[in-house]
C-alpha cells in the first residue's frame, strides 16, 4: 500500500495524469462521426499492394487476370492503369522510383512510371511486402523462408537482416524511420526492430499483440471461449501520429506507439483483408483491400510518406 500512496504522490509531482501516463489514443480519436466504409473500386481478381503518394493519389495492384497490374486513383476518382506488372507490395523511394515486390518471378523491381522501363534490383528471392527508407534502404518480408531481407537501393548490397519470425508477411517504418514493424501472420505479435545506421536490424522484440479469432473446434473448460493461435496478420500501415495499423483476420487492428492497442475496426466485407493504408485525399484516409473490392474511411490522422524523410511524430488530432 505504502508503494502505491508513493508512485501517486510521484506522478503528482511530475504534473503526470495517473489515468494516462503514454497518452490516450483509444479508437474513438481516429474515427469521424458518422463517416463508415466506402466502396472504392469492386469486381476485381485479386487487390493488394495499397499504397499513397503525398499528391493525394491511392494506388492498387489487381493481381490477377485480364486486368491485371497497378493502377492510380486521383483525389477526384479517377482510375488510370499505370504499369502491366503484378505486384504484393509497393512503395515509392526517395528517387521516385516505384518498388515492388514480385515473389511469382523471384526479384525485386523498380518501375520508372514514366519510361515505363522496369528494372531487376535483386533476384532469386520471395518478397512479400517492403519498406523503403528515405535512404534508400529497402527490407522485404520473404514469408515462406522465416526472413527480412535487406537491400541498399543504391549498391545492390543485399542480406538477411532477420530470421525466426513464424511467419513474416507486412512491414511498417514509423515516422522517425528508426523502427521497422513486421506482422506474423501465422502468429500473434508483430515485431519491432531498431534500424541502426548501417541498415542493420537490432533489438528485436514481440511488441505488439494481435486478438484472434475464437476456434470452433476447441471447447476448453466450457466457461471461456478458446483462441485460435493464428491472426492473419499481413500488410500494415502507419500515421504521422505513429500509430500502426494491421490487417488481421477481424480486421483492422490499431496499436499506438507505445504498442498499446487502441482498437479494432471490423472488416467492411466478409473476404479476407490483405492490407492497409493511410493516404489518399489529403492523407486523411484508411484504405483496405478485401479480395475483390476495395474500401476506404476517413480518418482523424495523417499520413506519413517515408520517402520525404524522418518526421517527429505528431499529437493525436
Amino acid at each position: 500500500m505504502k508503494n502505491i500512496f508513493f508512485f501517486a504522490a510521484l506522478l503528482c509531482s511530475l504534473n503526470v495524469p495517473a489515468q494516462d501516463l503514454g497518452g490516450d489514443l483509444a479508437l474513438k480519436r481516429l474515427l469521424v462521426p458518422g463517416q463508415g466504409w466506402e466502396l472504392v473500386a469492386e469486381g476485381l481478381a485479386f487487390a493488394d499492394a495499397p499504397m499513397s503518394d503525398h499528391n493525394g493519389n491511392f494506388y492498387y495492384c489487381d493481381m490477377r487476370g485480364d486486368s491485371a497490374g497497378i493502377y492510380r486513383v486521383a483525389p477526384g476518382g479517377n482510375r488510370t492503369k499505370v504499369s502491366d506488372e503484378s505486384v504484393s507490395g509497393m512503395k515509392f523511394g526517395a528517387d521516385g522510383k516505384l518498388y515492388a515486390c514480385q515473389g511469382a518471378k523471384n526479384r525485386l523491381i523498380a518501375i520508372d512510371l514514366k519510361s515505363k522501363e522496369v528494372k531487376t534490383i535483386t533476384e532469386d528471392v520471395k518478397p512479400n511486402d517492403l519498406v523503403v527508407t528515405h535512404k534508400g534502404y529497402i527490407y522485404f518480408t520473404e514469408t515462406g523462408k522465416k526472413q527480412v531481407t535487406f537491400v541498399n537501393a543504391k549498391t545492390g548490397q543485399k542480406k538477411v537482416a532477420d530470421t525466426g519470425i513464424t511467419a513474416p508477411n507486412g512491414i511498417a517504418l514509423s515516422p522517425d524511420q528508426s523502427t521497422l514493424a513486421v506482422s506474423d501472420v501465422r502468429g500473434v505479435n508483430v515485431w519491432t526492430f531498431r534500424i541502426e545506421s548501417d541498415g542493420r536490424l537490432t533489438a528485436k522484440a514481440p511488441y505488439m499483440t494481435m486478438r484472434t479469432e475464437v476456434d470452433p473446434t476447441q471447447k476448453g473448460d466450457g466457461r471461456l471461449p478458446v483462441y485460435k493461435t493464428v491472426s492473419g496478420g499481413d500488410g500494415m500501415s502507419t500515421d504521422v501520429q505513429g500509430r500502426y495499423y494491421v490487417a488481421t483476420a477481424l480486421g483492422v487492428q490499431v496499436f499506438d506507439p507505445t504498442g498499446r492497442e487502441c482498437g479494432l475496426l471490423p472488416k467492411p466485407h466478409t473476404k479476407g483483408m490483405t492490407s492497409v493504408n493511410v493516404g489518399g485525399p489529403n492523407g486523411e484516409y484508411l484504405y483496405a483491400t478485401l479480395g475483390d473490392k476495395i474500401y476506404r474511411r476517413k480518418i482523424q490522422a495523417n499520413a506519413f510518406y517515408p520517402y520525404q524523410g524522418p518526421v517527429e511524430p505528431q499529437a493525436a488530432k
